[in-house]
């Protein structure tokens, strides 16, 4: 009976050593502040969707986890969960967007953003899905009419 309870809490043991371990892997892009974080890279919406397109493997290689800044205009902002997002929307990739999941750290700028707008969001690329996906995004620019 003691050989099965000591199996028993190793493998509790284990299992909330991985639970953990999983949530701080998860949760690492809102320990990274992005607004003091060097950005690796300066792109377009059209560049960074057609790296992506292109060669996933290598994108994800060189933009997946890193501080990139994007420059493009806004499709959308949609908030759930009191959590903003912002589409960027590329001309030449139309069933393409760039999804910026913005930092609550940014709320005073997004009020003022609206649809149209070109802007140059910073934040951690995730990487690809059917849209480039980003997280912590901040605005890095004021907001300029097109």
């Amino acid at each position: 009976m003691q050989i099965k309870n000591f199996i028993y809490g190793l493998l509790a043991t284990a299992l909330l050593l991985l639970c953990i371990w999983g949530y701080l892997v998860y949760e690492e892009p809102a320990l990274k502040n992005v607004t003091t974080a060097d950005t690796t890279k300066n792109l377009r919406v059209e560049e960074l969707i057609k790296l992506f397109k292109d060669n996933e493997s290598e994108a994800n290689l060189n933009y997946v986890d890193k501080v990139i800044e994007v420059e493009g205009t806004i499709k959308d902002i949609s908030t759930i969960n009191d959590r903003y997002t912002i589409l960027l929307k590329s001309e030449l990739f139309t069933k393409h967007f760039i999804m910026c999941d913005m930092s609550p750290s940014s709320l005073k700028e997004i009020n003022k953003l609206v649809i149209g707008d070109t802007i140059t969001l910073k934040g951690i690329c995730k990487g690809y899905l059917l849209d480039v996906i980003m997280l912590n995004c901040i605005p890095i620019n004021e907001k300029s009419k097109n």
